[in-house]
């Protein structure tokens, strides 16, 4: 939430920020909390009023949006492998993993943008005739992922719902869940501050009407919560919130 000051050119106002609660207020307090909207009835904005110190400022809370889409976007899949030899076992992932190494690359992600890790391997421990775990190895099982981040977010999209697929010709895969990120935050954070400071003004300017006062300069400002959060999302965090599993997002500061 952001916070301002504006000196009042006439009235008595000062601090009633704890009267306002309205879902998607907050960028810029601009001296006594703006609480027409939030109070309501003219009894309550009179008793509020009356508690107010006189000096002379108001604070209010101003809230932008804007709609943004993802520019880029990660996914990460899984293969795995299981036989009763090491060497055995290492083959067929060397198989799998090249099947979707391949299926990344038909959907047209350049080479140079995969990666793949390294392998990790676990053992599954053969047990006797009474279900105890003895010290000879009845299997191994061999795990490898591939990833790439990418610009085309429909092309990762894509690849996330259909590298299951594979399933059908012998492959174990798993396929994660990709992410979406946004590349342009720094610069639209700019444009949404200026709408925001712009939105608290109008709000003050409608406090001081009703009262019969007017407002001057701005005395102090702080910056609010950013919000990134899926389209249609009325979802909302104290500290702030960064959606990344939606391509088309809402941008907000609160």
């Amino acid at each position: 939430m952001s916070d301002a000051k504006l000196v009042g050119n006439r009235g008595v106002f000062s601090r009633v920020g704890g009267w306002i609660a309205t879902p998607g207020a907050g960028i810029f307090l601009l001296g006594a909390t703006l609480a027409f909207g939030v109070l309501g009835a003219s009894d309550t904005l009179g008793r509020a009023l009356r508690t107010m110190n006189r000096d002379n400022s108001i604070t209010v809370k101003g809230v932008a949006e804007l709609a943004v889409t993802s520019d880029r976007g990660s996914w990460w899949g899984k293969v795995r492998a299981t036989a009763a030899t090491l060497p055995e076992a290492y083959a067929a992932l060397e198989t799998s993993t090249a099947a979707l190494r391949g299926f990344v690359l038909s959907k047209g992600i350049s080479a140079d943008l995969i990666v793949i890790t390294s392998v990790d391997i676990s053992k599954e421990m053969l047990r006797d005739e009474k279900g105890n775990l003895t010290n000879n190895i009845e299997r191994y099982t061999l795990t490898q992922s591939l990833g790439f981040t990418s610009p085309n977010v429909e092309v990762v999209r894509n690849i996330s719902q259909e590298a299951t697929a594979l399933i059908k010709d012998g492959v174990e895969v798993e396929s994660g869940s990709p992410v979406y990120k946004v590349s342009s935050i720094e610069k639209t954070k700019l444009e949404l501050l200026e709408q925001a400071t712009a939105n608290a003004y109008e709000r003050a300017q409608v406090l001081a009407r009703g009262s019969g006062s007017g407002v001057g300069g701005l005395i102090s400002a702080a910056q609010g919560v950013y919000q990134i959060v899926a389209q249609g999302s009325t979802s909302s965090g104290e500290y702030g919130e960064y959606d990344t599993s939606s391509i088309e997002r809402r941008r907000a500061w609160w």
